[in-house]
Formats: C-alpha cells, structure tokens, sequence
C-alpha cells in the first residue's frame, strides 16, 4: 500500500510541478547507473523545491537527508517520512543533539548497502545566489563509516547541479545537471582520512562548480549577475553561465537589464485580473510572513496547488447553479488554458 501511494502522490506532484513550472530538464541522467548504490550531492537553491522535483521527474527513489528543524511538527514530520526524507542536525540544532545523527549515518549505509540512492545537499544550508557554497564534510563521514564497514561496497558519488531560471521568481524554469560519477572506493585511505575527506569534498565541489552556475567574487557579485541577465543568458545552461562569467571577469563592462516587452505586460495584466483574489492574497497577506527568500517558491508552490483546484471547482459550481454545466465547464477550462499559456508559452515575469 505504502508504494503505491507514494507513487500516487508522485504523479499528483508530477502533474501540480509541471503546470507551475515553464520548463522542467533533466541533463546527464543516463549517467547514473541503475545497479549501484548511489550518493547524489546538490547545490541548495530553493528550500522544499529541490529535493520535491527530483522526487516526482527522476526514477530514482531517493532518501533524502534534510534539515532537523523542520521536522518539528508532528504532522509534518510524517509527511516528510512517508516522503522519504531523513532529519541531519546541525550545532546550530543544540550540540546535545547531534548525537542523533549517528543513528541516521546508520541509516544511511545500511541503505547504501541495500543498493539504494540517497540524495544530500552537502552545503549544509540554502542560499539563493548563483554560486557553489563551501561543502561540509557529512556526506563524507557516511561514504567512509559504509566503506569501514563494508570495504567491498562501491558507492558512486554524483554531483548534480540545480539551475533556476529565477529561484524566488513566477514562471520558472528549472535544469538539474547530473556529472560524472566519482567512485567513493577510489578515493577513501583508512590510513590517511583527513586527506581523503578533503580531497573528495574538491571533486564534488568541483564537479557542483561545472554543472551550475557559480559566481566565486562575492565582492563583484551584484555586478557579475546584472551582466548576466542583461546579457540574456540562459541559466539553464551553466556552461554557457560560466563561460560569460569569465568574459565579464576579463572586460568587466555594465549591462543593463532587458525590459518586457508590450505584448508581456499585456499578458502580465490579464493573468494578475482573471486570478485576483489568490493573487492579492498570496502577495499581500502570504508572502510577506516569509522570513527566508529561498522558501518563497516553495511557499507560493504550496499555496497555488490547494487554492487554485478549489477556486476552480466553486467557480463551476456556481456558474453552473445559474447557466448550467456546459457554460461552467467552458469557463473554467479555458481560464486554466490561459494560465497554462501564460506559463508554458509567454515570457512575462511576475
């Protein structure tokens, strides 16, 4: 029963992710081979969001390992464990409790040895900008406490770097980028494990760095990212991201930021009319109690898959109390087809 509903809830999340995104890619994922034990290792962009799409667009049944602290409602942490997620506590947590993170290290290569994928977000944290964060060495201390115990196990380590178009923004478009695999057995000295810890903690880091975009000077920042954008780069493509990255670093000349077009803002005004109430709710009474910009996405995703449904099914229930169901079934597919328009096919920008 467990599989099946997990598979069910997969498909509704498969369904509610493509209508909110504009475009969803997966690159390098024949990559991964099907008969290993695999640790994927991400860059953290976009709270609930990322480990969500991987679950529903990815044939991997991943465990995810995921921050303790949201784990303290009740309600919520059995969501999150029938999903497949695994608390990791962090000092920040109480020193008292990071005691607990043996038993899921346990957890975790007993799972490795099972032949199961887990995925890790090995920045220890998520942060919006557009740059690979120093690695914190936990991924590391499950590989090597799996290898002590089972020195013949292999556990391929895939770097997957996660690119959003625009991470607080709406439509957003979304590539996840899988690199070459990098062997954990290969890489592991009993004998010298400071050193291997650092040395595997430079391969994903490394790994991370080609397969997002990463901009390493804090100091120029704002200025790199602006000459992005006005450039018009494609963020779904970090080859392209870091190559112009370097061209900036070589001329560093100001671009300015491309303006929508007419057409946009026309589209722009219709979508913010026929959709005004979950509209004027989200941005003025929701989103203003968001403390964190990375959750906004997750926040605003969240909301427009409840809401939307049920403004739907009582705006046909009440259109067809007074013109009968054909009228209401009219107007609400083609209100959704307009939505979906504006999603899929408009470049406006909310």
């Amino acid at each position: 029963m467990r599989p099946f509903m997990y598979m069910f809830t997969q498909k509704i999340a498969c369904v509610a992710l493509f209508c909110y995104f504009r475009e969803i890619r997966l690159h390098g994922i024949e990559k991964v081979p099907s008969n290993k034990a695999v640790m994927f290792l991400a860059n953290h962009q976009n709270a609930l969001l990322d480990p969500l799409v991987i679950a529903a667009f990815t044939p991997f049944r991943s465990y995810f390992l995921t921050r303790a602290d949201i784990f303290v409602n009740p309600l919520v942490k059995q969501i999150f464990n029938f999903l497949r997620m695994l608390p990791v506590y962090r000092i920040r947590d109480g020193r008292d409790t990071l005691a607990k993170n043996e038993v899921i290290f346990d957890e975790c290569t007993q799972l490795l040895q099972a032949g199961k994928t887990i995925f890790i977000f090995p920045e220890a944290n998520h942060n919006i900008m557009r740059r690979v964060r120093p690695l914190s060495k936990g991924f590391t201390r499950i590989i090597f406490t799996a290898l002590e115990k089972d020195p013949d196990l292999e556990v391929l380590l895939v770097p997957v770097g996660i690119n959003y178009e625009q991470a607080d923004g709406f439509p957003d478009r979304v590539a996840f980028y899988f690199d070459e695999p990098i062997s954990s057995r290969d890489n592991y000295n009993p004998s010298e494990l400071a050193a291997s810890v650092s040395g595997l903690k430079e391969l994903v880091s490394n790994g991370l760095k080609r397969s997002t975009t990463h901009i390493e000077d804090l100091t120029e920042y704002e200025r790199i990212h602006n000459f992005l954008v006005g450039k018009g780069v494609d963020f779904q493509n970090p080859e392209e991201s870091n190559t112009l990255i370097k061209e900036f670093l070589r001329n560093p000349v100001e671009q300015d930021r491309p303006k929508q077009s007419v057409y946009e803002l026309l589209l722009t005004a219709i979508f913010l009319t026929i959709n005004a109430p979950i509209v004027f709710f989200w941005r003025w009474v929701l989103k203003p109690k968001i403390q964190e910009v990375e959750f906004i996405s997750t926040f605003r995703f969240c909301y427009v898959s409840v809401v939307q449904p049920l403004l739907y099914l009582t705006l046909w229930i009440l259109l067809n109390s007074y013109f009968g169901a054909f009228p209401a079934t009219l107007v609400v597919l083609l209100h959704f087809a307009f939505n979906l328009f504006f999603v899929k096919l408009s470049k406006a920008k909310l």
